[in-house]
């Protein structure tokens, strides 16, 4: 079966090729749910999903049998693992840990618990702020709390009020809520759309703005400055406590005057609901930026008291304090982290996690991904441009597009993540563990190292004083980061001092 339209009663199934399409669900209720796991467990579509039970609704999971799932080959592998791996090479440690925690945290409740009714008292404090600010408004709130509902009611007000209202968002999808809350519905443009053609508005309404990168956002604010950017916090669609760090210290600088308002309530079901909070804590979508007790705000940082290690991801999967505490400074530092990172960061083949700490507190973190090291036939393929072997974005970048015939036969590491505790950037940390992820790329046998990042000046000078060199930059802005995509390099081995010689 390959459902996904709700049938009588309003059930959801999502099986084969329809999980895939779950995002056009966003926005719509439903009474049941449906999640077909044998055809690949999808963690991105299974968190936005179950966000559209009702309350009191029942979601219904379809599994291998329990002990037998972390071994099974899951088909979603395939989206994650690079070649030649197949599926029944990953170990399964996000299956691992999600059996553990359906064997001890789950007691047989399913669905969400009834809601007790519409807090439109909450929404119209929301919807007031708005249809009253004159400076930017920021509206944060965890799903199902009704921020998109309450975009919807003070567009219609402003549209009765004879203002022009515009409506922008990742997609059109994800506004659906929108649109149903507006009895006089705004005109939507996607984001790139909008600053191109900027078209005549008094307001923009800016929907799960923590998925639009900052500089697309400021640049919406330069040309319609009464804005209201609207995100969910915590939840699949992007890192909203980044976003809240990040984007809030830019308005602080550039309109001091610019107002928070906050939901807190959920509309959809009733606060503390059994199934909402399973599936934060499984999918790590509730995380912050997390403290031991007694943690060291004040003390002042020392290289001679951070501690690098490689962390062992079979420990690391069974360390839910670590875990969450890593994967709480990696969603700070990325304006776009989901619960698939999670999974690719437990289970990839040849990822690895290094870290900086400090008295128990993980102040720096990065991800490495070992790539290359292909035969000279598929490299000779690639550079031709008749295969694309998934998994090796540098080395294939490199033979490909910047012309240098054997790069890809060569062992990269490449450096998926790196990020640093927002409480203590700028003091070093970046470039002090990334001298240790040099020095583990070399003893691992590595020729040389690479990233790949959306350039912002900050950025290119952050690689450069760290010896990488230029090898491509990419001719169009990135729809997703608003900047340009670049390429850099450091050659660690012989082999590949001579093949970046020209660079």
């Amino acid at each position: 079966m390959q459902c996904l339209l709700p049938a009588e009663g309003e059930v959801f199934w999502l099986t084969g090729s329809a999980i895939k399409k779950a995002h056009t669900l966003l926005g719509q209720e439903c009474d049941a749910l449906v999640f077909d796991a044998h055809s690949g467990f999808d963690v991105n579509a299974f968190a936005a999903v179950s966000g559209t039970l009702r309350g009191g609704g029942t979601l219904f999971l379809l599994i291998p049998p329990l002990d037998a799932w972390a071994d099974f080959p899951d088909p979603d592998y395939r989206r994650f693992i690079p070649y030649p791996y197949q599926p029944e090479d990953v170990r399964g440690r996000f299956l691992q840990r999600l059996v553990r925690m359906l064997k001890t945290g789950w007691h047989g409740r399913s669905g969400f618990s009834p809601t007790v009714g519409l807090k439109s008292d909450l929404q119209a404090v929301a919807v007031a702020t708005i249809l009253q600010a004159n400076a930017p408004v920021v509206l944060t709130a965890d799903r199902g709390r009704g921020k998109s509902a309450a975009l919807g009611m003070a567009a219609s007000q402003l549209q009765a009020a004879r203002k022009r209202v515009l409506l922008t968002a990742p997609s059109r999808a994800t506004v659906a809520t929108v649109f149903k809350h507006a009895a006089l519905p705004p005109s939507f443009f996607a984001p790139d759309d909008l600053l191109q053609t900027l078209p005549q508005g008094d307001v923009l309404l800016v929907d799960e703005a923590a998925a639009i990168p900052v500089p697309l956002l400021l640049k919406m604010l330069e040309y319609y400055p009464r804005c209201v950017f609207s995100t969910t916090l915590h939840g699949y669609e992007g890192s909203g406590r980044g976003f809240a760090l990040r984007f809030q210290k830019e308005l602080d600088v550039r309109v001091p005057s610019w107002q928070a308002v906050r939901l807190h309530t959920p509309i959809r079901w009733a606060e503390k609901d059994p199934l909402e909070h399973f599936i934060n804590r499984a999918l790590l979508l509730d995380v912050d930026v997390e403290f031991p007790v007694g943690a060291i705000h004040e003390l002042p940082l020392h290289q001679t008291q951070q501690i690098y290690r490689q962390l062992n991801r079979d420990e690391l999967a069974a360390n839910e304090p670590l875990l969450r505490q890593l994967f709480g400074l990696l969603i700070t530092a990325h304006y776009q982290t989901r619960p698939s990172d999670l999974r690719q960061m437990l289970d990839a083949p040849d990822i690895s996690i290094h870290i900086l700490e400090q008295h128990g507190v993980i102040v720096a973190v990065a991800l490495l991904s070992r790539e290359g090291g292909l035969d000279a036939q598929l490299t000779a393929a690639i550079h031709a441009g008749t295969r694309r072997p998934h998994g090796h974005p540098v080395p294939q970048t490199l033979t490909f597009h910047a012309k240098i015939p054997r790069a890809a036969e060569l062992i990269c590491e490449r450096v998926m993540r790196i990020a640093v505790h927002p409480d203590w950037q700028n003091h070093g940390l970046g470039a002090h563990l990334l001298e240790h992820l040099l020095g583990f790329a070399t003893r691992s046998g590595a020729d040389y190292v690479g990233v790949s990042y959306a350039m912002t000046p900050a950025l290119l000078r952050f690689w450069e004083r760290a010896g990488f060199v230029m090898a491509r930059v990419g001719f169009r802005k990135d729809t997703a980061s608003g900047s340009r995509s670049v390429v850099q390099v450091k050659a660690l081995s012989a082999a590949a001092a001579l093949l970046f010689k020209g660079l």
